[in-house]
């Protein structure tokens, strides 16, 4: 689903917009731009510019292929392909697997004085340990001065994101029924939260719906939406597949964590 054809930009996405076309001038010549790690409706907007540059190229990279938050390398279109410079840093502790959650890390980096923008997804492992995705400019910077999340001590190193033990998240498939699409009700089938909790959380600014904050448990869904839920990770709409005898309708849901 094309979010930007279907939802017009807002006042402060296209203030956006006209920043990153004044960003694109800068390049003649060789010159390369890197953006910072732009969120998935950032990525949508800048995309939607870019169209219309013919002579610009550009590659989109956040260490692996399904991240949620992307860099951007832009060039002139007769040049050579590159990739943005995304390292991706190892955090490794002693204890359990669960004892550092995203927040916990994210709070921790950012401590540190990095800017949400130079920080791309993390992730972390079942089996111990995560992995941050910054700047490969920042890299070194994280290694020498992460040291503790928490009350836990950590210890990091930099590395080739290609070398992490991942990153195979084909998601888990559901199916199921609700009375119809309206956001809450998709969720709770999703998520397995009652309607009544959704809704509380959709109002608390905690939901989004193709990467845009929505605060409205009655809006309506349509096949191919995102929806995230912050802490529970995201949905995808596959597939509406028709109605039950009783006029309840069946979906196939996409649920990554």
């Amino acid at each position: 689903m094309n979010t930007i054809q279907s939802t017009s930009p807002s006042e402060t996405e296209k203030k956006w917009m006209q920043h990153f076309e004044r960003k694109l001038e800068q390049i003649h010549g060789n010159r390369i731009i890197n953006t910072p790690f732009l969120d998935p409706r950032q990525l949508e907007l800048a995309e939607a510019v870019l169209k219309n540059r013919s002579e610009l190229s550009y590659t989109v990279y956040g260490g692996f292929p399904r991240a949620e938050r992307n860099a951007l390398s832009i060039f002139p279109a007769q040049q050579k392909s590159v990739l943005p410079p995304v390292r991706a840093v190892k955090v490794n502790w002693a204890g359990n697997a669960g004892e550092i959650s995203h927040r916990d890390l994210l709070g921790a980096v950012l401590g540190l004085g990095l800017k949400r923008d130079q920080i791309g997804d993390i992730i972390l492992f079942e089996d111990g340990g995560a992995a941050v995705f910054v700047e490969d400019a920042k890299a070194d910077f994280l290694c020498s001065n992460l040291l503790q999340v928490g009350r836990v001590t950590v210890s990091c190193e930099a590395v080739d994101p290609e070398h992490l033990p991942l990153f195979k998240d084909d998601g888990k498939d559901i199916k199921g029924t609700v009375a119809s699409l309206r956001l809450d009700a998709v969720i709770s089938l999703g998520f397995g939260v009652s309607r009544s909790r959704v809704v509380m959380l959709i109002k608390g600014g905690a939901v989004s719906i193709n990467w845009k904050p929505v605060n409205s448990p009655a809006i309506l869904l349509n096949e191919g939406d995102q929806v995230s839920l912050k802490g529970r990770g995201r949905l995808l709409i596959e597939a509406v597949e028709g109605e039950t005898r009783k006029g309840r309708i069946r979906l196939k849901l996409k649920k990554y964590s």
